[in-house]
């Protein structure tokens, strides 16, 4: 049985901009040093998706590790179900709590800056990933959704010649990674191909089913249909199988490293369906965990850390399926075989 892929990883080019901490505008992002074992908080915007659920898990297992050799004595783990109010209250409530550092996958770029201030007032580090924030007393730890989104839309554009009519399913409205997927990526990525019509653009949440039903509803009026642009795995997925159940023939369609659509996609290579799938990476919520530690540790960290998306293509699927394990995974992990079976339960 294969677990984690390392190819992925080693895929991933981080692009870092450090710098010594030498005036104050330089360092506003940093908090004096102190010593450990250290209490850290996940504040997490929302869990509705096996991505999340997936994240979530990837944090705990870290900070196992980390509890489990002295540097964390406990970790805090919250749900906003969506909501920024909740957030913020979340947020502050780890404040008050005394934890060390926050991570934080945010429900807005700008509306938590409040809290995190308030959080650098009090000595807290704060690193935000996935989601990322404008506040200047955050380090922001994130894939490049920009490029995400950018690389997903060109490749559509050329797959079809430049002309054709595509259906859009995007992500949570209003959450940073939709924007910087759709608006900042693949819409300025589209635009280059003006003989591409955008026939609906629908927000299905990362969803499988939302996106599955949207597409379902969406089919009997658009009869030629030749592209579909996603900016998630399961709302792909969601597509195909709406496409199947309405016997429509596969479009090309853009994805993400989820192990399901990598199944599908798989099998579906020899009717001639063809996709493109960027990483989201799951493990971000473990490396900005690690981070944030280096930070309370008094060690030089970045103010961004941004990683390149590692691509999945038609011609490098075959490396990074994986059959023997359950459809909600996603790639890259670095959970190992225990915590892979504890989330997924036996594999199939």
């Amino acid at each position: 049985m294969k677990y984690p892929v390392t190819a992925l990883v080693c895929a991933a080019l981080f692009a870092v901009v450090a710098g010594p901490r030498l005036s104050a505008a330089a360092t506003d992002y940093l908090v004096p040093a102190k010593k450990g074992p250290y209490v850290v908080g996940l504040a997490n915007s929302f869990s509705g998706n096996s991505w999340r659920a997936q994240m979530v898990a990837e944090f705990t297992a870290a900070a196992d590790k980390l509890k489990a050799d002295g540097t964390l004595k406990d970790y805090i783990v919250s749900d906003a179900t969506g909501n920024t109010a909740s957030q913020i209250q979340q947020i502050q409530n780890m404040i008050a709590s005394g934890v060390d550092a926050i991570c934080i996958d945010a429900n807005s770029e700008t509306a938590l800056n409040p809290a995190i201030e308030a959080a650098h007032k009090a000595g807290i580090v704060v690193v935000a990933f996935d989601n990322t924030v404008t506040s200047p007393y955050a380090i922001n730890d994130s894939v490049d959704q920009v490029k995400f989104g950018f690389g997903g839309g060109d490749w559509l554009g050329k797959k079809l010649n430049g002309k054709g009519n595509i259906i859009v399913l995007s992500g949570l409205a209003g959450t940073p990674v939709n924007n910087m997927r759709w608006n900042e990526g693949a819409k300025k990525a589209l635009a280059k191909y003006p003989g591409i019509k955008i026939l609906s653009e629908v927000n299905a949440n990362w969803d499988q089913a939302m996106a599955q039903q949207a597409v379902a509803n969406l089919l009997p009026s658009f009869p030629k249909i030749d592209g579909v642009y996603s900016q998630g795995g399961a709302m792909t997925l969601g597509a195909i199988y709406a496409f199947k159940a309405a016997n429509r023939t596969l479009v090309p369609m853009v994805g993400e490293a989820n192990n399901g659509l990598f199944k599908v996609w798989n099998a579906e290579k020899k009717n001639g369906f063809s996709c493109y799938a960027p990483a989201g990476a799951c493990d971000i919520s473990a490396d900005a965990l690690k981070t944030a530690v280096k930070a309370l540790k008094g060690e030089k960290v970045a103010k961004d850390v941004e990683m390149d998306p590692p691509i999945v293509t038609d011609e490098t699927l075959a490396k990074h399926v994986q059959l023997d394990m359950p459809d909600s995974l996603w790639l890259p992990t670095s959970l190992d075989a225990v915590h892979l079976k504890a989330l997924f339960g036996a594999a199939k």
